[in-house]
C-alpha cells in the first residue's frame, strides 16, 4: 500500500542546480507532475524557494520507489534526496472532525 512521504532535496553543486534549471525552463507544471508519476511513486506537491533546500510531497510504495523515479529521470545525478514517511497526512480536504491521534494512527488511504 502506498504511503505519503516528504522529501528534502538539495543540489550537489551550483552546476547541478544550473543544469536542473536549464532542463526545467520550458517544462509546465502539468508536464512535471506527469513525468514523475508511475505505478510505484507519484509526485503530489513541490516547494522551492531561494535557499539551499527544497521539498516535495510524494505518494509512493516506499523510499526506493521515489529514488528510482528520480534516478530514471537523471535527477539523482543532480541532487540528494532524503525521503521521510509521514504517518499523518492532513489537509483542508481531510475529515477535519478527527482528533490528532486518530489522524496519526489511521491506515493510509488511496489517493
Amino acid at each position: 500500500m502506498k504511503k505519503h512521504f516528504m522529501c528534502t532535496h538539495t543540489f550537489h553543486s551550483e552546476e547541478s542546480k544550473s543544469a536542473f534549471d536549464a532542463a526545467a525552463q520550458n517544462v509546465t507544471g502539468g508536464q512535471m507532475f506527469a513525468m514523475m508519476k508511475n505505478d510505484h511513486a507519484e509526485l503530489m506537491g513541490h516547494w522551492r524557494g531561494d535557499n539551499e533546500f527544497f521539498y516535495c510531497h510524494w505518494y509512493a510504495d516506499d523510499e526506493d520507489a521515489i529514488i528510482d523515479t528520480l534516478d530514471s529521470l537523471g535527477f539523482g545525478d543532480l541532487m540528494m534526496t532524503l525521503p521521510n514517511e509521514m504517518k499523518m497526512f492532513l489537509d483542508t480536504n481531510s475529515d477535519l472532525k478527527k482528533t490528532y491521534f486518530e489522524y496519526l494512527n489511521a491506515q493510509p488511504e488511496a489517493v
